[in-house]
């Protein structure tokens, strides 16, 4: 409340003091009437103008500049003005009868007092142009404020409903691959409950999160793949190559572990040969680049449907997370499927956020 009062006492200094200036410079100007009066004359009328300019801000919060077009509402800004004039001369006669000036009698003639009255009207119209003005921007910078906040609460609606749909799919898969274990080599069903435990505690953990640690989704990724070799054993051969780089960014949940994913469903699990997966991920110039290849049969009738769910729950998320910022591309031949995003780094998005 302080540093809104404040604030307005500023601009209200600020529209008051070119008013004063001018008007000293044209008492200034007829050269017969010493520095000392002009200032003194100029502090007293442009000082009472302004001191009733704050009544005309007050007026202004009580009947604020409607949305539609209301005659009721320029009739009484007429009549403020003209009650505005009549006051701010009343005021200046009264000053000037108090000081016993000798312009006085000057002053009380229909003219002199019209063209006070008169210019106690330009004067309203000034700062109540000032007042409305502030009035709007308050009012728009309220909208914006209000559009990012729906804004921020219709991208975490939009992520609760990716998760709603995204982990469920991960847990069917990964109790499919239990029951495996647990059917063909039961000596590892242990090790396989272990590592199931583990990873739900990400999917708990990451749980309201837009982005987290390039590092837990890489480590939780990790875990993902040793789990599916359990099942797979030498049929699914992993190559990791991460540069340190890396660890500086922030990833999407589930966005590595959901490619490599598709990878081990569409390139490992069709082929009683297995296959290899490759995941490189690097860090430079500011971005993050995540890529995940296969050596399967790419995308092909039924896989490529099947494909493209995974493959949206990144884009989306991607999208929820970073916007235009980050991109996702894929590239399928029959030698190989690749999935490659890019997101920028922390510094990156904090300076669009501020430029916003």
């Amino acid at each position: 409340m302080g540093t809104t009062w404040m604030r307005r006492a500023a601009m209200g200094l600020a529209a008051w003091l070119p008013f004063f200036v001018l008007w000293t410079a044209a008492g200034l100007s007829f050269g017969q009437v010493p520095f000392r009066t002009v200032l003194v004359n100029g502090l007293l009328a442009m000082g009472s103008a302004g001191l009733l300019g704050i009544l005309v801000w007050f007026a202004c919060e009580r009947w604020p500049w409607p949305l539609r077009f209301r005659l009721g509402f320029y009739a009484l800004q007429i009549g403020l003005a003209i009650a505005y004039g009549v006051a701010w001369t009343a005021v200046i006669v009264a000053i000037e009868s108090l000081r016993g000036s000798s312009g006085l009698p000057a002053l009380l003639t229909t003219a002199a007092l019209s063209r006070q009255a008169v210019l106690g009207v330009w004067f309203y119209a000034v700062f109540a142009g000032i007042s409305y003005a502030v009035q709007m921007r308050e009012r728009l910078h309220e909208k914006e404020t209000l559009a990012a906040r729906a804004e921020a609460l219709a991208s975490a609606a939009h992520l609760d409903a990716l998760r709603a749909r995204l982990n469920p799919h991960f847990l069917f898969n990964a109790l499919h691959t239990l029951s495996a274990v647990v059917r063909f080599r039961p000596a590892l069903a242990d090790s396989a409950i272990e590592r199931l435990g583990d990873m739900l505690r990400y999917t708990l953990k990451e749980n309201g999160r837009g982005v987290v640690d390039f590092s837990e989704e890489y480590e939780f990724t990790r875990q993902y793949l040793a789990f599916e070799q359990l099942r797979y054993e030498d049929r699914l051969v992993v190559n990791l190559d991460v540069d340190a780089a890396a660890h500086e960014f922030d990833v999407p949940p589930f966005s590595i572990q959901t490619l490599a994913e598709n990878a081990v469903h569409h390139a490992i699990a069709i082929r009683p040969e297995g296959g290899s997966i490759w995941i490189r991920c690097q860090g430079r110039n500011g971005r993050l680049e995540v890529s995940v290849r296969d050596d399967g049969p790419g995308l092909t009738g039924e896989v490529s449907d099947s494909h493209q769910i995974g493959l949206r729950s990144v884009r989306e998320r991607l999208l929820a997370a970073f916007g235009a910022s980050a991109e996702l591309r894929v590239d399928s031949r029959p030698g190989g499927f690749e999935a490659r995003f890019i997101v920028p780094s922390q510094n990156e998005r904090a300076e669009k956020t501020v430029r916003r």
